[in-house]
């Protein structure tokens, strides 16, 4: 993953909820302490977990796929496309498709296949203040185990990790207003949904 100065600022606000030391420096500090390794190499793990937890509205992303050789016709399928290399969570093709995956494919009958998904990001200017917070509290739990060995304080970082994640899905959810199912009625007519609010 790439590790920039606001990651570190995550990677700090996650030594703090331990009581510890800080990384002094933003320049590389990975290289400089063992501390900063232990972060960088856990931290990818804490993100992709929590990206991987929710749709999130700042990580959804839509993209037609590349089409392979060699469908699996075992599967049922007669098609075979690439995921994106930054997909972590597929979501569901945009035509609503049945699609199954081989590794990081994707066997589908769709064509052409556009796929939702939830994306790999890794810059912290990207994310919303509760999704840094629940990350830290993340890294901090595995750092607990890791570099402290204190099991209770690693229990008390999870179960603050869990109360904010919930907020920060919450929230996500709260700025999402999609557009309303339609009713039977405007399904028969061929009606689009209403994007504001149904007449009554």
């Amino acid at each position: 993953m790439t590790v920039n100065p606001s990651t570190v600022g995550v990677f700090n606000l996650a030594l703090s909820f331990l009581g510890g030391e800080q990384l002094s420096s933003v320049e590389a500090p990975w290289e400089k302490s063992a501390l900063g390794v232990l972060c960088v190499n856990h931290f990818g793990r804490v993100l992709d977990v929590a990206l991987e937890a929710h749709p999130w509205s700042f990580a959804w992303d839509r993209q037609t796929l590349g089409e392979l050789p060699e469908p699996n016709p075992r599967r049922g399928y007669g098609r075979r496309y690439a995921l994106p290399a930054d997909c972590l969570r597929p979501i569901g093709l945009a035509d609503e498709r049945p699609y199954v995956l081989e590794g990081r494919d994707l066997l589908t009958d769709a064509a052409p296949a556009v796929l939702d998904y939830i994306r790999r990001v890794d810059d912290p200017r990207e994310w919303p203040p509760a999704f840094s917070t629940a990350l830290a509290w993340g890294l901090a739990a595995v750092l607990a185990s890791a570099r402290v060995n204190d099991p209770k304080k690693q229990q008390l970082c999870i179960q603050h990790y869990n109360l904010t994640l919930n907020e920060a899905m919450a929230r996500d959810n709260n700025i999402q207003q999609p557009a309303p199912e339609p009713t039977p009625w405007e399904m028969g007519r061929g009606a689009a949904p209403f994007s504001g609010r149904r007449r009554s």
